[in-house]
């Protein structure tokens, strides 16, 4: 089988109307980041340390161009609490990985002479769903 490359990825997450809305276009980097805790339960008597396995969690930090659409899903998202998730899915050209996120560390910038971009950090809120087929 061969290598994938970047143009397997594809990203989707919800717009200001609750529309999943495919961003790759838009998208330069993003990653899906898996995590999980560990939990020291070495005792006294012990020779090695040893550990439990605790709480687990992914995140996808993403950065790209602004333009109407992701300016319209991460802009009202600067500088305002919100009380609701985005869903969003996230392709390696394998798998969908697919679940609720909190959109957090929001951030447009740009230069002279250089296009405006953005980053945020989703967050999956609960478990993290990897099928074979899109949503």
């Amino acid at each position: 089988m061969a290598n994938l490359t970047w143009k397997s990825m594809a990203l989707k997450i919800d717009d200001n109307t609750g529309s999943l809305t495919t961003v790759t276009n838009w998208v330069n980097s993003a990653s899906l980041e898996g995590a999980m805790e560990t939990l020291e339960d070495t005792s006294l008597n012990d020779e090695e340390h040893s550990y439990l396995s605790g709480l687990a969690g992914a995140t996808i930090p993403i950065n790209g161009w602004v333009n109407t659409t992701t300016e319209g899903i991460f802009g009202p998202l600067v500088g305002n609490r919100t009380t609701a998730t985005k869903t969003v899915e996230f392709y390696n050209g394998v798998k969908y990985y697919n679940g609720e996120v909190w959109v957090t560390e929001v951030s447009f910038s740009g230069d002279a002479g250089s296009l405006q971009t953005f980053s945020a950090n989703c967050t999956f809120d609960g478990a993290v769903t990897r099928t074979s087929t899109s949503s």
